[in-house]
């Protein structure tokens, strides 16, 4: 059995993972820029591992869902989103997890919830260093930095 968490309150209660997200600054790059680079990167995703598929999407973000190869079952076990705020002269750029399942074992009941690994990670990292890349292409002046991975 999986445990699944959607908005679980307190930094301790959740897997160390779900806190890995990328921050992007840019002043050459327009939001919408922005956001289609986001779905570039999804889909140049290959990861053996996971499968990204892109959601919806607004003037302000875009959804993504992230379905394990490694599992039985087609539902997706992680969801991030990419969410930008304009300000003058800047666009800024943020990926968060908002929903995912951890991987499970024999040993699950023996593993602090902070330690444990959440499925389909890879491919949500995958997809940040794509992102990331795409980004300094567009705009090689732009701040990029990681956290929580």
């Amino acid at each position: 059995m999986a445990l699944q968490s959607v908005g679980t309150n307190g930094w301790e209660a959740r897997p160390l993972q779900s806190k890995a997200s990328m921050s992007v600054a840019t002043a050459t790059l327009t939001a919408s820029q922005a956001l289609d680079l986001a779905v570039k990167a999804a889909a140049a995703v290959e990861d053996p591992s996971g499968w990204l598929r892109t959601g919806d999407r607004a003037s302000s973000k875009v959804s993504f869902s992230v379905r394990d190869m490694t599992r039985d079952g087609t539902e997706p076990v992680l969801f991030f989103d990419v969410e930008l705020d304009r300000a003058v002269g800047r666009v800024t750029v943020r990926t968060i997890i908002t929903s995912y399942v951890t991987r499970s074992s024999g040993m699950s009941a023996l593993v602090p919830v902070s330690k444990r690994k959440i499925s389909g990670f890879s491919t949500y990292r995958a997809f940040m260093d794509g992102y990331a890349k795409l980004l300094k292409q567009a705009d090689p002046a732009a701040s990029v930095s990681f956290s929580g991975t």
